[in-house]
């Protein structure tokens, strides 16, 4: 049995079925399973900050690296479904985002589901860019970066941002993000179990992200694939796994940006299952994480000073 033949196994026999839980519990039994990062000294630096705005406190983790270079700021949304994850959750992953990108990172406690409906966390993030540009952190631009339900916020916040004109947003890195409220595609229906993250699970948080709006058509307050002009976006970096359901569309979107005129490097790694990346030691995800520091070192290199 190959390591990720040994690691699905793992998975899916100790991972709890969050879909027959009620949220509160859901999240709760997530989040137990979350262990302290053991990459501590890979930046120089942690400060745990809130963004002050419209009456609320977003938290935030800024991680600053032993090399900083001068490169934008990473804005970093977790994953989770929109129902659970943490700052805790991808602490020694923004870790090693600083260490080997020298990018200033910080992490998002972005609004959840049920108590937060779209467009909150998107909102959220918007905000905190915002807040980057508008202090000690300003210069470089930013990349917006997120996994799974990250991604989804990662890439409506670029858009949001290109809408209001003069983004600062240089670059967008989205991994196997979640976006088809529908779950319409072919990897949908062949990928829907036996791969860690399966069909009844992904359809659960829906139903929580949009409570009685589920089975809808999508609005682009939901997706960004419900955003009919992708035109005139920062370039994007997505990353897909083959064994994963929502496979199928993050690569959809993926081709829609090419369409629109948007410079996108898609990698997809065909024998890798949902979350992947972010496990630590695990080998295919360190692999494909030196590939990712390498594109985006590629992209900050390529990039203007929006200002």
């Amino acid at each position: 049995m190959d390591e990720t033949s040994r690691m699905l196994a793992l998975l899916n026999e100790s991972f709890p079925d969050l879909s027959r839980m009620a949220p509160a519990e859901a999240r709760a039994a997530a989040d137990a399973r979350i262990r302290p990062a053991g990459n501590i000294d890979d930046v120089a630096s942690t400060e745990d900050r809130t963004v002050d705005v419209d009456g609320r406190r977003i938290p935030v983790r800024v991680y600053r690296p032993h090399v900083p270079r001068p490169v934008p700021v990473t804005v970093y949304a977790h994953g989770g479904g929109f129902l659970h994850g943490s700052i805790e959750g991808h602490d020694g992953f923004c870790r090693r985002w600083a260490k080997e990108t020298g990018s200033v990172v910080v992490s998002v406690g972005y609004r959840l589901a049920p108590e937060a409906a779209p467009p909150a966390a998107r909102d959220d993030l918007v905000a905190v860019v915002d807040w980057v540009q508008g202090g000690e952190l300003a210069g470089a631009g930013v990349i917006l970066a997120g996994d799974s339900s990250g991604g989804n916020l990662a890439a409506g916040a670029a858009i949001v941002l290109r809408d209001r004109g003069a983004s600062p947003v240089v670059a967008q890195v989205l991994a196997y993000p979640f976006l088809d409220p529908a779950m319409a595609t072919r990897s949908h229906r062949t990928r829907a179990t036996g791969y860690f993250v399966t069909g009844p699970l992904l359809a659960y948080y829906w139903r929580t992200l949009l409570g009685d709006r589920f089975g809808e058509d999508a609005t682009p307050e939901v997706t960004p694939l419900a955003v009919e002009d992708l035109g005139g976006l920062p370039p994007a970096i997505v990353l897909t796994a083959g064994l994963d359901p929502l496979c199928d569309e993050g690569t959809a979107y993926a081709h829609r940006l090419r369409a629109a005129g948007v410079d996108v490097v898609l990698r997809h790694h065909p024998d890798q299952f949902h979350g992947f990346l972010t496990i630590p030691g695990y080998g295919p995800g360190v692999s494909a994480t030196q590939t990712l520091w390498s594109d985006i070192r590629h992209l900050t290199e390529l990039a203007k000073d929006p200002r």
